[in-house]
């Protein structure tokens, strides 16, 4: 079943699309935004003898081919944590490989790296701590210190939200005045609940938080950010990466 969003947000008066994969849409750049993918996270855990099924990078792929098939862009950003860690691209098969590569042919790509994939991003495609693109920057992890617009990735935050009266918890978007945080877009990845101290900042009625559906987007009220601000502790709040 396809996947459809059209839930667009402006942020820095541009226009974005949130996409319920993740993926966030530019569409005055022409340009899709993913992060944290992950490819080959479950190749990793085999060398501490774990087993998780082998199958994540290519789900996460067959989700890369599905977003770039709809929304058509002539470029892409890939915000960082590309890869699981700096062998994951010598463990893809190549099978993989093809499939990567075939999908980012008619396109220009924009690496930025990330904590696990800092120096590990294959020497076919040129990386970047970061990029300025129409007044708004884009990189890894965010500068709470910096003043100008950004969008970041990294935390895979996640909340928890009422649906059909069950308590679900789902990737989100999270977005103020000047910081957009993507939620990651790989299909073995967890998650941050927003109510941790990492996102303290974002506790306020300025934030706005969009969920990720099954096919849609679901935007939070204010009341949901006023609960996090009342809730007492967040020493439970663990990301799984």
């Amino acid at each position: 079943m396809p996947l459809r969003s059209r839930h667009c947000t402006k942020f820095e008066g541009k226009i974005f699309e949130m996409h319920p994969s993740g993926a966030l849409y530019w569409p005055s750049q022409s340009s899709l935004l993913v992060a944290d993918l992950h490819f080959e996270k479950g190749s990793s855990y085999h060398k501490t003898g774990q087993f998780l099924p082998p199958y994540d990078t290519h789900e996460t792929l067959e989700k890369l081919e599905a977003v770039i098939k709809y929304f058509e862009p002539q470029r892409i950003f890939f915000l960082g944590d590309t890869f699981h860690d700096r062998s994951a691209w010598k463990r893809m098969s190549e099978d993989n490989k093809s499939r990567l590569l075939n999908a980012l042919e008619n396109l220009e790509a924009v690496w930025i790296e990330g904590n696990h994939d800092q120096g590990g991003v294959t020497d076919r495609f040129q990386s970047l701590e970061s990029i300025e693109v129409d007044g708004i920057t884009l990189r890894h992890i965010m500068q709470k210190s910096f003043l100008g617009p950004e969008i970041s990735a990294h935390f895979h935050p996640a909340g928890i939200i009422k649906f059909g009266g069950v308590r679900v918890r789902r990737p989100c978007f999270i977005k103020s005045a000047q910081k957009f945080v993507m939620p990651s877009f790989g299909v073995l990845t967890g998650g941050l609940d927003f109510s941790d101290d990492a996102f303290k900042a974002f506790h306020n009625h300025e934030t706005q938080l969009f969920f990720l559906g099954e096919r849609t987007i679901f935007s939070s009220s204010e009341r949901y950010l006023q609960n996090i601000k009342l809730r007492p502790g967040n020493q439970n709040n663990k990301r799984t990466k």
